[in-house]
Formats: structure tokens, C-alpha cells, sequence
């Protein structure tokens, strides 16, 4: 993974350098020269330091970044089906709080081996792979959509502000329908880049 994220970056070095000063163009050399990079070490380098806005980034190490990132503290307070997979091998995502919580709208899977978003598997008797996660979660939206009875509210759930459709005490989230619609495209490879990243 942290091999895709070198990529991406190699891809973007030219806008990167357009800013000298900042902590992504000071870190991205050396993140860049280490051969088989652990994520650690690049989440370190670059993510952790320059992966949003300031404040909360740059963040001292890896750890921290980790823990502001984390969001198992916040599934008591899901209100809608919420589905969550990791894998028990993820080497960021070392403990998942199966047991720790009680609320019914999270449903959590943890698979055997997968690392870190690296749910593959091999297409046929070739050497390509694809990733299996698309299976499963559609089976799960469409169980949510098909049978799962929801509590009408008395007042419509959401309103339309400016064309974007939110929720009446969150106007800060919403959605938005700019086009006609289709297939969403994302687990295919890039070339020079593994699936999905």
C-alpha cells in the first residue's frame, strides 16, 4: 500500500513543488527513496504530516495521526445501518472493538487475513486479481434497502438547501445529484498502481 501511496505522490511532485516551504515538499524526498517503504514510515513522512488542514495536521508521529483518525469512539452515537470490515491482520487497524460496544445499527466483519484494504482474489486460473469486498457490502446495502423497518420521524427527515439535499440539524453534511448517474468506478487498477488505491 505504501508503494501506491509513493506513486501518487511521484505523480503530483511537480504541484508539490510549487511549495517548497511546506512540510509535503520538505518530507517527500525521503519518503520517496526508501525501497519497500513500511505505510508506518510513510504515514510518518507524509500523511500524518501534510493528509489535511492545519489544525489538527501535522501531527508528531505516525500514533498520533492513528488515534485522531480512529473512529471507534464514535460508534455508540451511529443512528443508521453502518457497516464496518477490516481484516485481522491490518497492520494499521490493530484492534477491532468487536466486543466493546452495543449499538445495533453497526454491523462489524472481521476477515481472516487482508491486511490493510487488501480484500483480493484471483480472477480464473489468471494473474489478475480483483477485490471481493464489492460482493458482500451490496448484499448488505441491499439488505438495509429491502428489509430493514425504519421509524418514520414526524417531520421529513431533510430539506433542500441550494439543491443539496440535508439533514435539518446537520446542514454541514450533505449530498448533492450533479449528473445523470451510473456506475461508480474505483476498485479497478490504475496502471504502475495496485487495485483499489
Amino acid at each position: 500500500m505504501a508503494s501506491n501511496l509513493q506513486t501518487l505522490v511521484r505523480r503530483h511532485l511537480e504541484s508539490i513543488a510549487e511549495f517548497p516551504d511546506s512540510l509535503l515538499a520538505r518530507n517527500a524526498p525521503e519518503a520517496l527513496s526508501i525501497k519497500n517503504i513500511p505505510l508506518k514510515d510513510f504515514d510518518s513522512r507524509i500523511t500524518g504530516v501534510a493528509g489535511g488542514s492545519s489544525p489538527p495536521f501535522p501531527f508528531a508521529t505516525a500514533n498520533d495521526y492513528y488515534v485522531w483518525a480512529s473512529t471507534h469512539e464514535l460508534l455508540d452515537d451511529v443512528r443508521v445501518p453502518f457497516l464496518t470490515m477490516n481484516a485481522d491482520d491490518d497492520p494499521i487497524v490493530v484492534e477491532v472493538p468487536v466486543d466493546s460496544f452495543t449499538n445495533s445499527w453497526v454491523a462489524m466483519v472481521v476477515t481472516r487475513g487482508g491486511g490493510h484494504l487488501g480484500w483480493f482474489e484471483q480472477v480464473g486460473w489468471s494473474f489478475e486479481v480483483k477485490r471481493w469486498m464489492s460482493k458482500p457490502v451490496i448484499e448488505w446495502l441491499g439488505a438495509c434497502g429491502e428489509g430493514l423497518a425504519i421509524e418514520h420521524r414526524r417531520e421529513p427527515p431533510s430539506f433542500d438547501a441550494d439543491g443539496w439535499l440535508v439533514e435539518r440539524d446537520r446542514s454541514d453534511l450533505g449530498c448533492k445529484e450533479i449528473g445523470e448517474g451510473g456506475r461508480v468506478e474505483g476498485a479497478e487498477g490504475q496502471e504502475g498502481m495496485i487495485a483499489g488505491l
